[in-house]
């Protein structure tokens, strides 16, 4: 049988190519480049929490992409998602032409990666930052909505079984 070759990617707008990513613990500098032009700044105390494992999403020319904090859920049963986030000029909220696509799905799919990896079997959970986020997540991931901790809070949802199962096998080959 042949071996499955996990390789992320995302998809370059203006000419459609698959640029292959590496994902790798974030390094402080990489952290620290979000100051100026970033939506979070991921040098901030919440993203400093120790229980955190920062991951950055990087080019072959060692382009950052993304960002993206997980963790292992209150409850033990999966990875949490606590932040993803595409660099400036892939970011929908911040340019209008985005430079890469495919980026949330991609960071979704490290963290189903991780679950599997820590014995959760692929189970992640997340927050939806919006409600155009929290349809988009449902509809094209089959994302399941969750418990709402609080009301009027953010939206948590989970990936799990052949939602999971779809997202990550997007990366193999």
């Amino acid at each position: 049988m042949e071996e499955m070759v996990l390789q992320y990617y995302v998809v370059e707008n203006t000419t459609g190519k698959q640029i292959e990513i590496d994902i790798e613990s974030a390094t402080n500098e990489d952290l620290t480049s979000t100051k100026e032009k970033w939506q979070s700044d991921w040098t901030s105390e919440f993203i400093r929490d120790p229980k955190l494992e920062k991951y950055a999403a990087k080019t072959d020319a060692g382009e950052i992409v993304a960002l993206g904090a997980y963790r292992e859920d209150d409850h033990g049963i999966s990875v949490f998602i606590a932040n993803i986030e595409a660099h400036p000029e892939s970011n929908p909220t911040i340019s209008t032409v985005r430079k890469y696509a495919g980026i949330g799905r991609m960071m979704i799919a490290y963290g189903i990666q991780l679950s599997i990896d820590s014995g959760h079997g692929g189970i992640v959970t997340f927050e939806a930052k919006t409600d155009e986020l929290y349809d988009h997540y449902i509809k094209d991931f089959h994302a399941v909505p969750i418990f709402q901790p609080h009301s009027g809070g953010p939206k948590l949802l989970m990936l799990a079984d052949e939602g999971a199962q779809e997202i990550f096998s997007t990366y193999l080959s």
